[in-house]
């Protein structure tokens, strides 16, 4: 009896200082909440409002209602029209479109003289659930609309032998083969600096407080800023390895091909590990040990990996979901990192995503920099 007392008083003890620590307890508290809010709520896998463009080569009712039927099935969001298979690849590899449409010059004479028109899609296979659904979706229309006009013909004609008015060819651009290592490959890029590069420097000024060095810190004559900076600088190198190593390993082991400019990859990357560094250092300015600053480095991850379009499509989540992933620096990286990798993509096609990553690295560095007052707390 003496002893499940004793043991009952530890319990008691280990509870009390659970309840002392509020951060971990609100992470306790928040982790299973976020969970259930993002796995319920924000990711869905049935890829829904795709961007689509036209290549409409004919220009007539016909050609016009079959690019606003494909609209209305829910799946596809028009977002314009291109002249040239130029412009389709440029919206591909802008990330501006992941799907295009194109209908031949002949479209709706082939349909009055009951010959076969060849419609094609072209979908961005940078992403495999995008091209699984756009190519389903897009073909049951088709299936649907060529069969209501094969029975019209069929009732007319008053015989069988008649060819399907309209037939569908989808074409997979930039990942044929639909592999799943060269859709994952380039994100691990992202989702692994992320991980790393807050998970250090968080723990950075939090190990110095633990240590007691964090005295030297203030009474030195750097600013603010100074130190924040300083305190990011070093693990930028750390992150260039790290991003090396990835795309090595990927190129030898899993055949990913770099069809980009490295160099144009490795300048943009700097805005991304900078900017997860100064996300790290905000952390470290509210941890108090190195446990705390660990926790919310994992609990920032999760958000990282299920909205940003790692795992999950962003068409297929909700527009308050896309919202809150277009603030976390990893989903426009992973853009950036996809975009150059797998499509080739130039600084042109990538300048909106790096305005947003400036952008963010921006409000960061002075939100952290505010949160680090120079006194001994």
């Amino acid at each position: 009896m003496t002893g499940i007392l004793r043991t009952l008083v530890i319990a008691w003890k280990e509870l009390l200082q659970l309840r002392r620590d509020r951060l971990t307890m609100a992470m306790m508290f928040m982790l299973p909440i976020v969970q259930l809010t993002l796995f319920g709520y924000a990711i869905n896998t049935d890829v829904r409002h795709i961007p689509t463009v036209v290549y409409d080569q004919d220009g007539s009712a016909a050609s016009r209602d079959l690019a606003h039927s494909l609209e209305a099935t829910g799946f596809y969001d028009l977002v314009g029209h291109v002249s040239d298979y130029d412009e389709i690849q440029r919206s591909l590899r802008s990330s501006k479109a992941r799907v295009a449409l194109i209908i031949p010059p002949n479209y709706a004479s082939d349909l009055v003289r009951g010959r076969t028109a060849h419609v094609q899609l072209v979908v961005d296979g940078s992403d495999p659930q995008v091209v699984a659904s756009a190519t389903n979706t897009a073909a049951s229309m088709v299936t649907a609309r060529s069969s209501t006009l094969l029975v019209t013909k069929l009732q007319r004609a008053g015989a069988g032998g008649v060819a399907m008015p309209i037939e569908l060819e989808p074409n997979t651009w930039y990942n044929p083969d639909l592999r799943t290592a060269v859709f994952i490959v380039p994100g691990l890029v992202g989702v692994i600096l992320t991980m790393t590069m807050v998970m250090l420097t968080a723990m950075a000024l939090a190990r110095e407080r633990e240590r007691g060095t964090l005295e030297q810190l203030i009474v030195s004559p750097v600013r603010k800023l100074g130190l924040v900076i300083g305190k990011i600088v070093p693990y930028v190198a750390i992150g260039y390895v790290q991003m090396s190593l990835i795309l090595l390993v990927g190129w030898l082991i899993f055949d990913v091909p770099i069809r980009g400019s490295i160099g144009l990859l490795y300048g943009l990357a700097s805005l991304f590990i900078a900017a997860n560094l100064a996300i790290g250092l905000f952390f470290s300015t509210l941890a108090r040990t190195q446990q705390q600053a660990m926790q919310m480095s994992f609990f920032f991850l999760l958000p990282n990996i299920l909205l940003s379009g790692f795992m999950f499509p962003f068409e297929a989540m909700p527009r308050p979901a896309q919202i809150l992933a277009l603030g976390l620096p990893l989903t426009h990286f992973l853009r950036v990192v996809r975009g150059i990798v797998l499509k080739g993509s130039v600084f042109a096609d990538l300048a909106p995503q790096l305005v947003a990553m400036a952008a963010i690295l921006v409000a960061l560095v002075l939100f952290a920099s505010a949160r680090f007052t120079k006194k001994l707390v």
